[in-house]
């Protein structure tokens, strides 16, 4: 299996629609790359989207406590 992009819309700290393509340059060329960003900007989010995706759910949030904040 080889992931073409990851798209989404209102994922956790993610609010906006968003897409990462990994067809398109830089990412189309690099051979491994790295989430990096600074807390709450996402990068989790976006993992939630692609576990979404590929298996409905999103184990993060299922596992998580009602008061313990995810992001």
């Amino acid at each position: 299996m080889r992931i073409i992009s990851i798209q989404g819309r209102n994922i956790r700290s993610l609010y906006s629609d968003f897409q990462i393509d990994f067809e398109k340059n830089p990412l189309a060329q690099a051979g491994i790359f790295a989430i990096i960003g600074p807390t709450g900007a996402g990068k989790s989010s976006i993992l939630d989207a692609l576990c979404l995706a590929l298996y409905n759910t999103c184990p993060r949030v299922e596992n998580a406590k009602p008061d313990t904040p995810l992001d």
